[in-house]
């Protein structure tokens, strides 16, 4: 699935090349990232009937524009059609926050009230921020994974000290990871395993929420302080 927005802002962090054939900016991206982010009001796609295949959506003079995919079923007889939306952007709409930061979305999945979705970065302070101002105008927002797609940099070894979560955040992780929660490829929902653990959702969101940011900061720091042990 794809999105389009046009970048207003440099990503913070940023190293460009300006190309000497007049385009903006050539810049190495090698953070895959994928968030399952919770809107914090209605959108055009929630109301579609079937599952949503694609979706490209832009902005563009205060207005969101949609042209949404959608798979329906009727007595056996499949259906692929396109559905178009348009209406003046929501204060919730967490696209307008990744053209802020020079990101591209790419919908995973979309479904009532939530995104899958994956983009990529140039560094951990990219991702940090995004994230941080995604859950300004959102209800909910978890990092699914964080991957390099930096081949070069697979010889290195990355450490994470895990004692620095505490032991409810840990069983959260562990769980989430056995159950496929960062699995881009799957849809394990938050309340799913709120219930498998017998915690709330919000209780397990701000567990996963913390031991993310955590991970994150150790990240940031060794891309900082490469000599560090």
């Amino acid at each position: 699935m794809s999105q389009f927005v046009p970048a207003t802002a440099d990503p913070p962090g940023s190293s460009e090349a300006i190309d000497p054939r007049g385009h903006e900016r050539i810049e190495d991206r090698n953070l895959r990232v994928v968030l399952e982010i919770v809107r914090g009001g209605p959108c055009f796609m929630d109301g579609l009937d079937g599952d949503v295949l694609d979706a490209d959506v832009r902005f563009e003079n205060g207005q969101c524009h949609c042209d949404v995919t959608v798979r329906t079923s009727d007595d056996g007889d499949e259906r692929i059609e396109t559905k178009y939306g348009s209406n003046d952007v929501c204060g919730h709409c967490p696209g307008v926050v990744f053209s802020k930061h020079g990101c591209i979305p790419r919908y995973l999945g979309v479904g009532d009230g939530w995104f899958v979705v994956e983009t990529y970065a140039a560094d951990t302070e990219t991702v940090s921020s995004l994230v941080a101002d995604v859950r300004e105008v959102c209800d909910r927002v978890t990092v699914r994974s964080l991957v390099s797609t930096d081949r070069n940099s697979h010889d290195e070894l990355c450490s994470i000290d895990v004692s620095a979560l505490t032991p409810k955040q840990r069983e959260a992780v562990e769980h989430a990871i056995e159950a496929g929660y960062y699995d881009p490829d799957t849809r394990v929902r938050l309340e799913e395993l709120a219930a498998d653990l017998e915690i709330s959702t919000s209780a397990l969101s701000q567990r996963l929420r913390r031991a993310e940011s955590n991970v994150m900061r150790q990240l940031a720091c060794r891309d900082e302080c490469p000599d560090a042990t």
